[in-house]
């Protein structure tokens, strides 16, 4: 047999002590009214607490997506600039400069070769293709053979090791001693006040620094390359045996030591063993 709630009536008097209708509520909620009260209030934040979180996830939604679009629309105004730029290119020109590039490089190419270099670019693309290759491309083969033609000038001997009037050339001569006899002049005479610098005129490693028979105080460097100087008749000696120098390097003095009539620079340019007319290694042409 089921249990009848208990029921409390209230009646609402108003001002003129008139009475409404009677409301019957249940004795517990009167009871405890405060738990019910705490549970509603609790539920009330609750539900404001939700509307919060979508009101902020909405928004953050949206702000997304609006840097979602901006982002798109700098992408898409960078990819229209670099259409408009490839579309501006002119590729006759381009074409014209870098046939201008191949024709350098093929009159570098005879000078090295005349030298007993092999070539740097044994076919230049230029006149042969007509189509023009993307610019990274492009740019990466002129680039890759520029660093091959660097690296074959560096360790070339070119240029005077001391800027001066020849006064004997390469082959025979007569004796500066006796006045009489022919002799075989190996290298080239550079006058020069004594004192003065000599520089390498190619990049390598010092093999002798000292001194050598008739050439006094002599310094030879090899370049790698099957090339070989030798600097005779030195003052002073500016570097050692085993020490690296680049082209243009101060490696010693002008002197007369040796078998010599006077300050100057005896210079040498050995190619594989053979002794060639430094000569043709003076100037680029």
């Amino acid at each position: 047999m089921s249990r009848k709630r208990e029921k409390t009536t209230i009646i609402f008097v108003n001002k003129n002590q008139s009475s409404n209708k009677p409301i019957q509520v249940p004795s517990g909620l009167i009871l405890h009214w405060k738990k019910y009260l705490g549970g509603l209030m609790a539920s009330f934040v609750f539900l404001l607490g939700i509307i919060f979180y979508l009101t902020y996830s909405k928004a953050t939604v949206e702000l997304s997506k609006a840097q979602l679009a901006e982002e798109l629309q700098k992408s898409a105004e960078e990819l229209q600039k670099s259409k408009k730029e490839s579309a501006s290119i002119d590729t006759s020109a381009l074409k014209k400069y870098y046939l201008s590039i191949d024709k350098k490089l093929l009159t570098i190419n005879k000078y090295l070769k005349a030298r007993g270099i092999r070539q740097i670019i044994p076919n230049v693309g230029g006149e042969q293709n007509s189509d023009i290759l993307s610019t990274a491309e492009t740019g990466e083969f002129y680039d890759t053979h520029l660093d091959k033609m660097i690296d074959y000038v560096a360790f070339t001997p070119m240029g005077y090791p001391h800027t001066g009037l020849i006064t004997s050339g390469f082959g025979h001569r007569e004796n500066p001693f006796t006045g009489g006899g022919i002799e075989r002049h190996k290298g080239l005479d550079i006058k020069g006040r004594y004192g003065e610098i000599v520089k390498s005129t190619a990049s390598g490693r010092v093999v002798m620094a000292g001194r050598r028979g008739g050439y006094g105080n002599c310094v030879v460097i090899n370049h790698g390359n099957g090339f070989e100087t030798y600097y005779g008749h030195l003052s002073k000696i500016l570097i050692k045996a085993g020490q690296r120098v680049k082209a243009g390097d101060k490696i010693g003095r002008i002197g007369s030591t040796g078998r010599s009539t006077g300050p100057h620079l005896h210079y040498e340019v050995h190619r594989y063993g053979k002794i060639i007319n430094p000569r043709s290694f003076l100037t680029l042409e």
